[in-house]
């Protein structure tokens, strides 16, 4: 959809009862003015809070990817053992179990550009504290768990802040488009990171990378100040913490499309790629090295940055669920592939297709989520999104050093590229209202059965 089409249709929708936020965020945009981009999948950019975001998010996502690199490789260095390495996955995905449903209900509740600011503030801490313990020499295995916990308990209140803060600085009906540009600021993230942390941990020392991180929050945190979003009517009591709370699980329950997206993004997490997976192969199946390891996390990157240039210049997909589908088959079989490779070059060229096909699967999965969700439930809908990717994703690590243990390596690969197939497969043959989802915005959403709070 044109800028010119996103703030004709914006202001159809307006209507003389309280607005909700993401209108009136949507409003604040329209304001602004909206460049003409080609394609139009880069019209999102055109809207001075969202391109402030997108820069800031990027920046700060290198950064994560440096850190979350670095972290890898420190804790098997200082391990040597992949149970070990795989148990840091338990302290990354026990907060985000803990407390993410109940950050997703803050999120609905409070000012989300401050709880952002607070989130990123507690992140810069956290990586000069792990930097400082590792240029000193000080450090020891333990403090990597420590660190995961804290930074863990962090991203509990900051993923779903950060994904139900980005819809509603665009018009809706150019929020598709940012979707697929928020994830193709997480995959560019994904594919210079890596390379960067692997550079420096071989030619500057282990600690940088940790300080280089806690260097690019700044970004995110000064595009947060610069942002001009007008303040949102207060909207009238609400429940408690624990009420909201229960009311965001059953609307979720209520949706015939949410509970299967939660269920594949599930699958996903526990059996598909990781940074354990990807370690393990690079030093003892492929023999790569910290450079390696930086080179195939960065193919990944490199595909799933080609599979966003795409959508980009596709524009809105009509049959959402039927290309989710599609895009998750072939994700399922190139992990399969990658198991089996023992050539290094290979398996750069099998990774960089399976990161385009985790790229596309995965905005799609979120386009369909974002869609099928109420402005007023965003919050916490996202917070279990969040549970089931991010959560599950740390825990599967776990998954993989016992696999590995039992297996080796490409055992575990080919038991999560199976897995990952036969629920593609039950998902395609017996899921009809996934499968089918075309709807473009509000027309899927789910009634609203319990009290929104938040908006």
């Amino acid at each position: 959809m044109s800028s010119a089409t996103g703030r004709s249709a914006s202001s159809r929708r307006t209507r003389p009862v309280r607005q909700s936020a993401a209108d009136t965020f949507a409003s604040s945009a329209n304001d602004e003015g909206v460049s003409r981009f080609p394609p139009p999948g880069l019209a999102p950019l055109g809207h001075r809070n969202y391109a402030l975001y997108w820069v800031g998010q990027l920046v700060s996502m290198s950064g994560t990817w440096i850190e979350l690199t670095a972290t890898s490789w420190l804790l098997y260095q200082l391990t040597d053992s992949p149970f070990l390495l795989g148990l840091n996955g338990v302290f990354r995905a026990a907060p985000i179990f803990a407390f993410a449903l109940i950050g997703g209900t803050v999120a609905d509740r409070v000012e989300r550009r401050r709880l952002l600011l607070i989130t990123q503030s507690a992140s810069v801490a956290s990586s000069l504290l792990l930097g400082a313990l590792v240029v000193t020499g000080h450090v020891v295995f333990w403090h990597v768990y420590v660190i995961s916990l804290i930074n863990a308990t962090i991203a509990a209140f900051d993923a779903p802040g950060r994904q139900s803060l980005f819809p509603m600085l665009v018009p809706r009906g150019q929020l598709q488009n940012a979707i697929t540009l928020n994830a193709m600021l997480f995959q560019t993230g994904q594919l210079v990171g890596p390379a960067i942390a692997g550079v420096l941990i071989a030619r500057v020392s282990i600690a940088a990378p940790f300080f280089v991180n806690a260097i690019s929050y700044f970004a995110i945190i000064g595009a947060l100040l610069a942002m001009r979003i007008p303040p949102i009517a207060s909207p009238g009591p609400r429940g408690s913490i624990r009420t909201e709370l229960v009311g965001g699980l059953r609307y979720v329950r209520a949706s015939a499309i949410l509970p299967l997206v939660l269920a594949i993004e599930a699958t996903l997490s526990i059996f598909g790629h990781n940074q354990a997976l990807m370690t393990i192969f690079a030093r003892d199946v492929l023999g790569a090295g910290a450079e390696g390891l930086g080179l195939l996390l960065s193919s990944i990157g490199a595909g799933a940055l080609a599979g966003m240039i795409l959508l980009i210049l596709l524009g809105d997909i009509r049959r959402k669920g039927a290309f989710m589908l599609a895009s998750g088959a072939l994700y399922a079989s190139t992990l399969l592939v990658f198991a089996w490779s023992r050539s290094f070059p290979l398996s750069l060229a099998v990774l960089a297709v399976l990161g385009f096909a985790d790229a596309t699967w995965g905005t799609m999965r979120n386009a369909i989520a974002q869609l099928a969700a109420g402005d007023a439930y965003r919050g916490r809908v996202m917070s279990l999104i969040v549970i089931v990717s991010r959560g599950l994703t740390s825990a599967s690590q776990v998954e993989t050093g016992v696999a590995t243990a039992l297996f080796g390596a490409p055992g575990a690969a080919t038991i999560g590229a199976l897995a990952i197939g036969g629920v593609m497969a039950a998902a395609a043959t017996r899921a009809k209202a996934l499968r089918n989802f075309t709807a473009p915005g509000r027309g899927r959403q789910v009634p609203q059965v319990a009290p929104a709070g938040g908006e």
